[in-house]
């Protein structure tokens, strides 16, 4: 039973410790696993948006650090807040985009999930290259399809290059030019337009990097399947994604980011476990087993098939033969024998031969 349908408060103490409890429970649900720690914002589209536990604590912490932060550099806790809400309202853009594209190959997308390392989205594509490419794909085109939507109006706000041509590593040094090409004023809405610009750029660079399991990786790995087969390329993808995720993490040490050294963390043990769940399948692959075909490609499969669907017709057959006896022996209580017809009388014959013989 899902969190949506459990009913509030059916025991209390008297304290509203059964609705404490409840809440808990629809967080945590039974505490074995990690990512469903998380609580619904909303429900849209068919679509629940959850948001994890601690995407809250990492918001509260970047504010709270940024309040109290002496460094120089400092954006501020107002400008944390505005990027903190910019990327909020981008990523769950974004996974959007992969929940359209989903269903529009007639796949399934009920839930996405927000948490530190971005968004998570319940896609259920049907299992081939094309479709999984398709889902993929919907999530950068979001962010491809805002970048010059709002590149072009901040340079035609502010009439300045180096508002949307900047050092994206040191995104706060090109804040000074985010100012009004009339009055050289930067009104907070200003200022909140560049962030988002600035942070879909950001997400789309990242995202599109060629690294198992960020889309960049996954766009790669469902080019090769349609080449080399769905497990070859989860291999490669596996592989490789171990490789950059060593690299993203060297990069996150030497630039001190945290989130990075996250995302590097996540990446990693993702293409572990993946890698390691081949390794399983291969460890136990049965003789003349077809990998790509699922169930279906096992052996003796079809002949399986093909058995069950000749029991279905046989049950089908005598399930009509029965419907058929009973209507002639409700017209004989009703008219007697006199009134049935030959084909009626040979059908009762049979019938009564195979009951004695059965």
């Amino acid at each position: 039973m899902g969190w949506e349908d459990r009913q509030h408060g059916s025991v209390t103490d008297g304290r509203g410790g059964g609705r404490f409890r409840d809440a808990l429970r629809r967080m945590f649900g039974e505490g074995d696993n990690f990512l469903n720690w998380s609580f619904p914002l909303y429900s849209a589209w068919g679509i629940r948006v959850r948001v994890h536990l601690l995407f809250v604590l990492v918001v509260i912490g970047e504010l709270v650090r940024s309040y109290f932060g002496n460094t120089s550099g400092s954006l501020g806790v107002a400008y944390m807040a505005i990027g903190l809400a910019s990327l909020f309202g981008l990523v769950l853009l974004h996974e959007y985009g992969h929940c359209i594209a989903c269903r529009r190959v007639r796949g399934e997308a009920d839930q996405i999930l927000l948490w530190p390392l971005g968004g998570l989205a319940s896609c259920r594509p049907p299992h081939d290259w094309r479709s999984h490419l398709t889902t993929t794909i919907g999530g950068p085109a979001v962010n491809a399809l805002l970048f010059p939507i709002l590149g072009g109006i901040v340079l035609a706000l502010t009439g300045n290059w180096h508002a949307v041509l900047f050092n994206p590593f040191s995104p706060g040094l090109a804040i000074p030019d985010v100012r009004l090409a009339t009055s050289q004023l930067q009104p907070m809405w200003l200022i909140s337009l560049w962030w988002l610009y600035f942070m879909n750029a950001a997400l789309l660079g990242f995202n599109l990097l060629p690294m198992y399991p960020l889309d960049g990786g996954r766009i790669v790995q469902e080019i090769l399947w349609s080449r080399v087969g769905f497990r070859s390329s989860m291999v490669i993808a596996a592989k490789s994604g171990l490789i950059g995720a060593v690299v993203l993490g060297v990069f996150a040490v030497v630039f001190g980011n945290t989130l990075l050294m996250g995302v590097a963390l996540f990446a990693g043990l993702t293409c572990w476990m993946q890698g390691r769940q081949i390794q399983f399948e291969l460890a136990g692959e049965v003789p003349g087993y077809d990998f790509e075909r699922g169930y279906g490609g096992m052996p003796g499969a079809e002949e399986e098939v093909a058995s069950g669907r000749a029991e279905a017709k046989r049950r089908e057959r005598e399930e009509a033969e029965q419907t058929e006896l009973d209507r002639i022996l409700a017209k004989i209580a009703k008219t007697g024998m006199g009134n049935l017809s030959t084909k009626e009388k040979k059908f009762l014959t049979r019938a009564t031969d195979q009951k004695r013989r059965g």
